[in-house]
């Protein structure tokens, strides 16, 4: 079975998939697995290329969404949230790209990628023996069939595959070299916001001073910060600007930007606590067990917001009748704690530095309830589908 790997961010799931398919092909299975991605030089400079090589051809890609790889012609495309203007392979496999809260996923906005889905591999609203789309849980797979318009024969829950690799302990010695600061001596808090309601504090204020705020308690807690925050072209030049002097004023803050720095494992493996605004990174921190903080992203769900999505001709700022509107998942729903304001994230810092194991429970009750309980066998269950989409006539 030949697999290309067509990856708009190579990381979290596909990552992981990818080293489960690279071990399967080194011990012998009949696979043959390439991975086509933006920058692979940048890839191979990451901790976690060195720390757990692949050994599997990463190929840069050529001609944005019209090429794979020449010479090779795969068998299964597997792609996480984009698709090449033409299929490299005649089936396809979408991991999508995180469970996350944001929607609503729904026909509308989906009727984009549907029209791409039929060009490449047929029609995903039918039954249809070229195409499945991974789903992460129970929940999601009612999502995806009723909400988004898949055919249930196509769907099949498999669970995050980077859950796998994410729920194993990792010495944090062996990351060090990677970062700035004592990561093994001290404690490291991960900020990874998403950027679609612009910025992080807007609803409680300014970052320019809650930031400051924020960084003054962290240091006087003698924690870390990691700032990982989306691709740097996401945001305006002068909030990159604040930000960059923030990290050099402050020496035990890093930041760090998905383009520039395309892993998070290292990132999730060493960070002792999360905070952000909702960013399905959490779902994936969650396999740790260990605290994460939910910024409650608006002031009042009801109320009017700007919300960003990211077009061709760049980043398009919109008003939203409110953020209802936009979850398909209620942020209330979540696997750890959430605050509402800036004093009540003050304090959640500090019981989750006091109390690492305080979100256990609820970090657990929600990978039960909604991915498959991070059971280790996720990638295991991603191979089969594959295998039942290679045999299906």
């Amino acid at each position: 079975m030949k697999i290309l790997i067509w990856a708009t961010s190579f990381g979290a799931d596909l990552w992981s998939l990818a080293r489960f398919l690279a071990a399967r092909q080194h011990e012998g299975a009949d696979l043959d697995v390439r991975v086509v991605l933006d920058d692979p030089a940048a890839f191979a400079r990451e901790g976690v290329s060195q720390f757990f090589p692949l050994r599997i051809p990463l190929v840069k890609r050529r001609l944005q969404g019209v090429v794979g790889v020449p010479g090779f012609r795969p068998d299964i495309t597997i792609l996480d949230n984009r698709l090449p203007l033409v299929a490299p392979a005649r089936k396809g496999f979408v991991l999508w790209h995180g469970f996350g809260w944001k929607g609503p996923n729904d026909r509308e906005e989906f009727k984009v990628l549907h029209a791409q889905l039929r060009h490449a591999f047929g029609d995903p609203h039918e039954p249809n023996p070229n195409f499945r789309w991974s789903c992460f849980g129970p929940w999601d797979f009612q999502h995806r069939t009723q909400v988004s318009g898949f055919h249930p024969d196509n769907c099949r829950v498999v669970g995050a595959a980077s859950h796998d690799d994410l729920r194993e302990s990792f010495d944090k010695v062996r990351a060090q070299a990677f970062y700035p600061f004592d990561i093994v001596g001290r404690r490291t808090i991960m900020l990874a916001p998403t950027w679609h309601y612009g910025e992080v504090f807007a609803h409680w204020g300014r970052d320019a001073e809650l930031f400051e705020r924020l960084i003054t308690h962290l240091e006087r807690r003698d924690v870390n910060t990691i700032l990982r925050l989306h691709d740097s072209f996401r945001y305006d030049l002068e909030y990159r600007e604040f930000l960059a002097d923030l990290a050099r004023r402050h020496p035990r803050v890093l930041l760090k930007y998905k383009d520039k720095n395309p892993d998070n494992f290292l990132d999730l493996q060493i960070a002792d606590v999360l905070i952000t605004n909702y960013s399905s990174i959490a779902n994936l921190f969650y396999a740790t067990r260990r605290p994460t903080i939910h910024i409650y992203p608006v002031r009042d769900a009801d109320e009017v917001f700007q919300w960003r999505t990211y077009t061709l001709l760049g980043v398009r700022k919109t008003e939203a009748a409110n953020a209802r509107l936009i979850w398909k998942l209620p942020p209330e729903d979540h696997g750890g704690l959430m605050v509402r304001d800036f004093e009540a994230l003050l304090s959640a810092i500090d019981q989750a530095l006091d109390d690492p194991e305080c979100c256990q429970a609820p970090a657990q009750d929600f990978l039960d309830r909604h991915m498959l309980g991070a059971d280790g066998g996720n990638c295991q269950r991603v191979f089969s589908a594959l295998t039942e989409l290679y045999h299906a006539a």
